[in-house]
């Protein structure tokens, strides 16, 4: 009787430890699965981010084009034209960035309706330019750019500047000071992508345009 009672004691501690090894080993693999998960979230999550801010530019430009019967132009000079309304600036310094830089300006445009709330990790001055006088609704005279989770500037094209763009391309400042030049995106058959409307795309991680890792919103 008591080498009965003793066996089944035995038998308890020993499933009892064959429990806490199975335990231990969900736990292993629910924690492997938390750092694969962790892992993509790195090197995914900056282009779902990226992703974001280039879905609600769009947006913005859609309702820009859906009051003033046009999308924004790449020039932030030719603002008041295309609106008019407000003042012609004088030009920029600098050439660098300006297709993002007049979207910028053009969703705060004193006659634009919209008013887009950017994060503080969406903006960046890249090229450290400016007007002599403001002419968005914030009243600062700094060029913004609208940047990727990578903090490089997105880049812009109006319709209407495919062909010069594409034979030319735009200069560009990415987030390392570089200067790039960027170019508008064709189908295989040539023709341009969204040829009736505008391009907006990031250049991705590299920082450099028209390679393999930009992030394209037709793609």
């Amino acid at each position: 009787m008591q080498r009965e009672q003793h066996t089944s004691r035995h038998r308890q501690r020993g499933f009892s430890f064959i429990e806490i090894l199975i335990v231990m080993g969900i736990i292993g693999v629910l924690a492997a699965g938390i750092t694969v998960a962790i892992q993509i979230w790195l090197r995914r999550g900056p282009e779902f981010a990226t992703k974001q801010t280039i879905s609600k530019t769009k947006l913005m430009i859609e309702n820009w084009k859906a009051q003033f019967e046009l999308y924004p132009p790449s020039d932030v000079t030719a603002l008041a034209g295309a609106t008019g309304q407000g003042e012609k600036p004088q030009a920029p310094d600098n050439s660098e960035n300006g297709g993002i830089e007049a979207i910028y300006q053009a969703l705060y445009w004193p006659g634009f309706k919209g008013d887009p709330e950017w994060g503080s990790d969406e903006l960046r001055n890249h090229d450290e330019d400016r007007l002599r006088k403001a002419i968005n609704k914030h009243g600062t005279p700094d060029l913004m750019e609208i940047v990727d989770a990578y903090e490089n500037p997105l880049i812009y094209f109006h319709r209407d500047d495919y062909d010069s763009a594409f034979t030319n391309g735009r200069s560009y400042v990415n987030k390392d000071g570089e200067v790039v030049e960027a170019r508008p995106y064709k189908r295989p058959d040539g023709s341009f992508y969204n040829p009736s409307t505008f391009q907006i795309w990031s250049m991705g991680n590299d920082g450099q345009p028209n390679t393999d890792d930009d992030i394209l919103p037709w793609n």
